[in-house]
């Protein structure tokens, strides 16, 4: 490590307060056993970290006072920690941001997403609004080829969106699209990659993001100016579609979700809900039969290799939706338009 340097500046959560960060000096960290030293090339901005910006409930319940956030990265390993093979230093990796243990009854079944002892890489844990950090070897996924490593962090958002998808039919299927931020659109262009016969986008009034969806393929997009629910039971013989994936986070979104999936239909939910405890329509669920299914994260590792094989094959249109770029030093600018919703992702790139 005699080319690393000892201490770095990084993008810190410092203040209770809504922004609250700051430029902070940290020690350069080093890799522990079975932990690589990652050098960042690029952070994208992720629907948590406006979460965290905006510092409302989840975050303040999630985030101590003093982390570097940032989840979704990329860059190169510069380092190892014992029990890693030398062979890793200079691979181009992203990082899959759910730390396991490996070792608990979840990750046993298959299910280390959700492990039981696991840690939130850059939300409970330092992040990668930073020029280094460390992270499991494991971890750290070779990035595939077809894709610019520059563009490369989007893998995280990405995975989130196969993941939502695959809670339910695809190939042949309708699908619905309940929220166009950048997880929306990866999902809305999966799912095109992916086989639907239909997929209908619907957002409120992001008209920026809503002609994205139709670039992407969408075969209807919908808002506010839209009965959601007439138009989507119109659009499928009066019965909903078969697979509704929530990505907005609003509760009105959700129980259109639940209103417009058709009987034994199935409804994925990844948002973050800064209101921990909205209304639901337990009624339609329960009489709809309803399939109900909350989506944390990405499967490791079946999600990575649904992704890589699409990345691969140039199905996902990774350009359309990154649709701005900073260097890091303008973190905070990147975060304000993040949140403002006039974009698309958001990525932070590192000198």
């Amino acid at each position: 490590m005699s080319n690393i340097p000892a201490t770095m500046m990084a993008w810190t959560k410092t203040a209770d307060e809504r922004g609250g960060f700051s430029l902070s000096q940290h020690s350069v960290p080093s890799p522990g056993k079975n932990e690589v030293l990652v050098q960042t090339l690029a952070t994208s901005i992720c629907g948590t970290d406006i979460h965290i910006w905006k510092w409302d409930q989840w975050s303040r319940e999630n985030v101590p006072i003093g982390t570097i956030t940032g989840h979704e990265t990329c860059g190169k390993i510069v380092a190892v920690g014992d029990g890693v093979s030398e062979s890793r230093i200079g691979e181009s990796v992203a990082i899959e941001c759910h730390f396991a243990c490996w070792n608990c009854p979840r990750c046993d079944e298959g299910n280390a997403h959700i492990c039981e002892n696991g840690t939130i890489f850059g939300v409970e844990v330092n992040g990668a609004f930073a020029p280094y950090f460390t992270a499991p070897s494991i971890n750290a996924r070779t990035i595939p080829e077809g894709i610019d490593p520059k563009f490369a962090s989007i893998q995280d958002p990405l995975g989130n969106a196969i993941h939502t998808l695959t809670g339910g039919p695809i190939k042949g299927a309708t699908v619905a699209i309940h929220g166009l931020g950048p997880i929306g659109l990866f999902a809305v262009n999966a799912a095109k990659a992916m086989g639907a016969e239909k997929v209908i986008a619907i957002d409120w009034d992001n008209q920026y993001r809503m002609k994205i969806a139709e670039k992407l393929g969408a075969d209807m997009v919908l808002g506010k100016e839209h009965d959601i629910v007439a138009e989507i039971l119109s659009a499928t013989d009066g019965r909903g579609v078969d697979n509704s994936c929530e990505f907005s986070g609003s509760p009105k979104a959700l129980a259109n979700t639940i209103s417009s999936t058709r009987m034994g239909g199935y409804v994925n939910v990844l948002s973050v809900y800064g209101n921990p405890t909205p209304e639901i329509p337990m009624n339609e669920l329960v009489f709809r039969y309803l399939h109900l299914k909350g989506i944390n994260g990405r499967k490791m590792w079946s999600t990575w290799d649904t992704m890589h094989e699409l990345l691969s094959a140039g199905k996902i249109d990774v350009e359309s939706i990154v649709t701005d770029q900073f260097p890091i030093s303008d973190f905070v600018q990147g975060m304000e338009l993040a949140t403002s919703g006039n974009c698309g992702k958001v990525v932070l790139q590192f000198p």
